[in-house]
């Protein structure tokens, strides 16, 4: 490996990998299996989600040391998926826009803000009709009496009638996409809204910029930057703004000269600025006074920073270590070249598939595998004052959860590909069709009775003046 990086460092390839972008697939899917450990760190190991220190310990445990500690910080791994949606969805448009294409931009931007939400409501409305199906056939009720914290606290019983099933139901879908509400039956989902929203910003951002110059362009997204900071405020997001336009400012940066220029550089600031970038993101405001490098971030952003919607400063910081890591990508050929790996690409295809379909292998499988053969247990429960006693599944030792963690990953794996390789493609298609409709290419009555054309629509819509 080492002789491959020294040959990569003094060939063309670093010419190659500054042009190519197949290190945001990479760093995706990085994020999405963070995502996954991070929940998987609240069902078994809660010990290492505060910074310091564990019970009846003096010194950290090793995964409560920065960096190591990302593990549990889903967080910061959630703000890259932001900031890449808008690195993202923000390239073509800006390459045609420097390209003198403006029309072609303004055009295929036009398109992608419908297809978006179709691209994101289709899978994540499949997702919670299977969710939905296995909690009415019980297949999630080990982990609703277990001990596994995120496994109990995000799995609902099941509903007491097939009518309550169906209003049940039709809650979740709806609740998906209202602010401030949870999907009851995918957790994981509450993040969807907020992408929706980046990618309206994103979209409306580029419109009002298209036609700017550069140097115009950067100043007026740097503006954006802040005040949406308060426009996402007022939806309980406050990051969801300044993380999706700091993606366009990352995508306008690397069609400069300046990641070239910086390339010769990187080998001596890219550790750096990575290592700090991680330990950014590392932050949690759990427990942040029982460690001095937490202590002094927290006090640091008390004074400078603004706060996230709980009050705190873990999204604060894992937004701007995530803007610090990708530019720290964007300016290193190194990096790119890395991420770009066909590994990690694969994760990145899968990474939205991963995302949608980990809580419901977590809540079955994973949890039937690192429950079997557990007794349940006596516990004593305590809310709203109240002493109750409850009977669960214990949480069992390492080997049990490191054999049922390896279980669950593959099966994830598995399902994500086959789920991109054969569902999605119909996502795309029904996506695809819909545009034509809306758009007056294809006729309604046409996907239903052979042989009608638009033209056969225009008695049903209002007619068009000819003065």
């Amino acid at each position: 490996m080492a002789r491959r990086l020294s040959r990569f460092s003094f060939s063309k390839t670093e010419s190659a990998a500054m042009q190519d972008t197949g290190w945001a697939d990479g760093l995706r899917g990085i994020a999405a299996v963070g995502v996954v450990a991070s929940h998987l760190v609240i069902c078994y190991a809660r010990a290492i989600i505060p910074p310091c220190c564990g019970e009846n310990e003096d010194r950290p445990l090793l995964f409560q040391l920065p960096i190591l500690r990302l593990v549990a910080a889903g967080h910061s791994w959630v703000a890259i998926f932001f900031i890449l949606m808008g690195f993202v969805n923000a390239l073509k448009p800006l390459q045609l826009v420097r390209s003198g294409q403006a029309e072609s931009a303004l055009d295929k931007l036009a398109k992608s803000s419908f297809s978006r939400i179709l691209r994101l409501m289709l899978p994540a409305t499949l997702a919670t009709l299977i969710s939905w199906l296995f909690c009415q056939l019980g297949f999630y009720e080990t982990a609703r009496k277990s001990d596994a914290y995120w496994l109990r606290m995000n799995t609902p019983a099941p509903s007491s009638s097939v009518a309550w099933a169906l209003h049940d139901l039709v809650t979740a879908l709806k609740q998906t996409w209202m602010f401030s509400y949870i999907n009851i039956y995918d957790q994981p989902q509450w993040a969807l809204i907020y992408l929706l929203q980046g990618s309206f910003m994103v979209i409306g951002a580029l419109l009002l910029t298209a036609r700017m110059s550069p140097r115009w362009r950067t100043g007026a997204l740097i503006l954006l930057t802040l005040w949406t900071l308060d426009l996402s405020r007022a939806v309980s997001d406050p990051f969801t703004g300044p993380a999706s336009i700091a993606g366009i400012l990352l995508a306008e940066l690397s069609l400069t000269f300046y990641p070239q220029r910086l390339s010769s550089l990187s080998k001596f600031l890219t550790a750096p600025l990575c290592l700090f970038s991680l330990f950014l993101m590392s932050y949690t405001d759990i427990a942040w006074d029982q460690a001095s490098w937490t202590t002094v971030l927290f006090k640091f952003a008390s004074r400078y920073l603004p706060m996230d919607n709980i009050g705190g400063y873990e999204r604060t910081y894992g937004t701007i270590g995530a803007i610090v890591l990708i530019f720290s990508i964007v300016n290193s050929p190194t990096m790119r070249w890395l991420l770009s790996r066909k590994p990690l690409r694969f994760l990145g295809r899968i990474s939205f598939a991963i995302y949608l379909l980990h809580g419901i292998v977590l809540r079955s499988v994973f949890a039937w595998v690192l429950f079997f053969g557990t007794n349940k247990t006596e516990f004593v429960a305590t809310e709203s004052d109240e002493i109750s006693h409850e009977h669960r599944y214990p949480v069992p030792g390492i080997v049990h959860c490191g054999v049922a963690t390896v279980i669950a990953g593959i099966i994830i794996l598995a399902a994500s590909h086959i789920w991109n390789a054969i569902v999605e493609p119909w996502f795309g298609q029904i996506t695809s069709v819909a545009e034509d409709v809306v758009t007056g290419r294809v006729a309604l009555k046409s996907l239903f009775v052979c042989g009608t054309t638009a033209e056969d629509e225009k008695d049903l819509v209002l007619p068009i003046r000819e003065d």
